[in-house]
């Protein structure tokens, strides 16, 4: 049955009504002229910023890349690092007193700038400007191979003194953060411009809303005449209007029909049920039998073949004998379902890197690392399988370091980070199937047949680490916001593994010898420190290779170097797990032996001299080593113990070297002068400074062996 709403005009036709209906339109369209207006106004300006804050922000890029150029140029490989350079300069005027900013070849056009506004924002384009010039002062400087020490510092920059390509590191980072800071304040006056636009809309809103009100009144008294049935539709109709009762659809809008694109009549009955989803068509029938849910939303097929979301409101007018049905008012809200949807995904990503930040910053040690990592996966999905794929030192291998526990790994047979098409690319690629004609070769021919795959790279400061692989079933790659969080992962995990194993090697670096790969004479120092703090029993020993200058003057320093790493070889696989050998300077070692007193030292040292002897290989001229010894029980300092092992290594080289002595304190304490022995022992801040006595000079060719020190300095 079709509902007739009868001849009657909505709003009468009286002058007066006419005269209502013209003020609302007018006030309606000042608030759209004004609002207009104000958002062309605050939109020219942010336009113009938002160029600003392009150029501002390519400054960083040119920065980086300026680097590169000159120790690419350093390197002798083909780079301009003087058009970079020349390109930020022009750009950093343009920032701060306007004009044109030049193009960067093949990144983006040039442009056209006004001067900066503010002092603020002029202040820091200016230091912008001096930063510029200094690091292309010093990149000049690095290329032509002259000390920087002497360069002015015209941006007060106050950086030390710096080997120069770490100078030109920390001129490019400050310029680049000078370049941020600008971004952010022109963005953050974008902001300030976008929030005045929304307070003076929401006042000419309201302001429009309370007239539109009042006019609305006005214009609801000329219409209480209308007929009963009129009236029942008018007041409760909004966008989509439908009337339903117990046998299906009795009235549709014309907006519901054009919405599915049929005519009215054919909408009636059960058919309208035909453009609802199966899923919410139980919804509807419940609601036209007892006008309950009040309000719901269901979904309805288009024209067009789109389901489209419908916010809807039902009106129980069943009791109302003019019309005996429920009214469901409903409006489209597909965008801002669409939307809703976005930002639940945003704030689901966001909170997701964010916890994953959290947990990455509290792993100290890879292996901290690759759990988090591992937990992750579980959290993008427990049922896809995922593995990170790292490469070793020498970057030339990748195997598996972690895995989604929840589901077999994948199984990627890459072999090396540059095979894999994700880490050339370097960004995420989605493969549908392995059977496409572009998929990845790596993914072709799997015992487990065709699949769809993920591979997001993982790299730190453009260096490739691996790749994050993921592989699912044929057709129906990852996608939407799991993908997200892969990169979000992928770009984090990178950062962390790169930070934990560069400051690996860095404390690495700083503990340990260079050639012999032992522990250096700092970490000795502390280990000797604290064996003494804790009065515990130990024996220290000094070791000198013997006739070692004249060793490097007949087979030359290569020869030299060969020996003192076959003498560290040879003591570390002599000594026990928790003895120490550290390299002194030049060829002379300190061994701790702790537990031993300097008796019991002299056998370990024999079977070193003994493992010595028959361990030269054929390419390491023979040599031998002496040893001096004291222990724990000698002395009180540091400087005491080593200044008595020292003694006994004298004795060792007078006696015709290749032997182990232990030294006296008596005579060391005899021959040290009385004013020159500390009265307590110096703080661990200060250096130690051993006080050897004079020796005469030992009754052999004088070339023999290079003249040994009157002191030697503990740093």
């Amino acid at each position: 049955m079709r509902l007739h709403l009868g001849t009657r005009r909505p709003f009468g036709s009286a002058a007066s009504n006419r005269g209502t209906i013209i003020a609302i339109f007018v006030t309606i369209g000042l608030i759209s002229i004004v609002s207009i207006w104000l958002s062309v106004k605050v939109t020219s300006g942010s336009e113009h910023r938002a160029t600003t804050i392009e150029v501002a922000s390519r400054q960083r890029t040119l920065a980086e890349r300026y680097v590169k150029e000159v120790l690419l140029v350093r390197e002798g490989r083909q780079a301009d690092p003087a058009y970079t350079a020349s390109v930020m300069a022009a750009s950093a005027a343009a920032l701060l007193e306007g004009g044109a900013a030049p193009p960067v070849n093949g990144d983006d056009d040039g442009t056209t700038l006004k001067p900066a506004e503010g002092s603020a924002l002029r202040n820091e384009f200016a230091q912008e400007a001096r930063l510029v010039g200094d690091m292309t002062a010093t990149g000049e400087a690095v290329l032509a191979n002259r000390p920087t020490s002497g360069l002015p510092q015209s941006a007060n920059e106050h950086i030390g003194n710096l080997d120069p390509v770490q100078r030109l590191r920390v001129l490019a980072a400050l310029a680049s953060n000078v370049s941020l800071v600008a971004a952010r304040s022109l963005t953050r006056s974008d902001e300030a411009s976008i929030h005045d636009l929304i307070t003076v809309q929401v006042l000419l809103g309201v302001g429009g809303l309370l007239m539109m009100i009042v006019l609305a009144s006005m214009l609801l008294a000329t219409t209480r005449r209308q007929s009963a049935h009129f009236r029942s539709l008018a007041l409760s109709s909004r966008d989509l209007v439908v009337v339903l009762d117990q046998s299906g659809c009795r009235y549709v809008s014309r907006s519901v029909a054009a919405m599915v694109g049929r005519a009215e009549d054919d909408l009636f009955g059960n058919h309208l049920a035909e453009f609802i989803h199966e899923q919410d068509r139980p919804l509807l029938a419940s609601v036209a039998a007892t006008g309950k849910p009040a309000e719901f939303n269901f979904r309805m097929r288009n024209g067009a073949g789109e389901w489209r979301d419908l916010e809807a409101r039902a009106t129980d007018l069943r009791a109302d004998r003019n019309l005996r049905g429920v009214v469901l008012h409903a409006r489209d809200t597909t965008d801002r379902v669409q939307l809703e949807r976005q930002l639940t995904a945003q704030l689901d990503r966001d909170g997701f890197a964010s916890h994953l930040s959290e947990a990455l910053e509290m792993a100290d040690e890879e292996d901290e690392v690759l759990d988090v990592i591992q937990r992750a996966t579980v959290e993008i999905s427990q049922v896809t399988p995922m593995e990170l794929l790292l490469s070793d030192s020498s970057r030339a291998n990748l195997s598996r370091a972690a895995s989604n526990p929840s589901a077999e790994p994948p199984g990627c047979p890459v072999k090396s980070p540059f095979s894999c098409v994700a880490v050339r690319r370097g960004t995420a690629v989605v493969f549908d199937s392995s059977e496409a004609l572009n998929a990845c070769p790596q993914l072709r021919d799997r015992a487990s047949g065709p699949c769809s795959a993920v591979c997001v790279p993982v790299s730190f400061m453009g260096r490739a680490l691996g790749v994050l692989h993921t592989t699912g079933p044929d057709g129906e790659p990852l996608s939407g916001e799991p993908v997200n969080q892969l990169t979000v992962l992928a770009g984090q995990a990178g950062a962390r593994i790169g930070t934990v194993r560069a400051f690996e090697k860095t404390q690495l670096q700083a503990s340990t010898d260079g050639l012999t790969g032992l522990v250096n004479r700092r970490t000795a120092e502390k280990e000797l420190r604290e064996l003494l703090k804790a009065r515990h029993l130990f024996a220290v020993v000094i070791a000198d290779l013997d006739k070692f200058k004249q060793l490097n003057d007949t087979h030359g320093h290569e020869a030299g170097d060969r020996a003192l790493r076959l003498f560290a070889q040879t003591a570390k696989q002599t000594l026990r797990d928790n003895d120490l050998i550290a390299r002194w300077g030049g060829e002379e070692f300190v061994i701790v032996l702790p537990e031993l007193d300097r008796f019991q030292a002299v056998n370990v040292l024999d079977r070193v001299r003994h493992d010595l002897a028959v361990a030269h290989p054929g390419e390491t001229a023979r040599f031998t080593a002496s040893f001096g010894i004291a222990d724990s029980g000698q002395a009180d300092t540091v400087e005491e113990l080593l200044n008595i092992a020292d003694g006994g290594l004298y004795a060792a080289k007078q006696a015709g070297r290749d032997r182990a002595v232990v030294g006296d304190e008596s005579a060391v304490k005899k021959d040290t002068p009385a004013d020159s022995a500390p009265e307590t022992s110096p703080p661990e801040e200060e250096p130690i400074v051993m006080a050897r006595k004079a020796r005469p000079p030992i009754h052999e060719a004088a070339d023999e062996e290079e003249p040994r020190p009157s002191g030697v300095q503990i740093r």
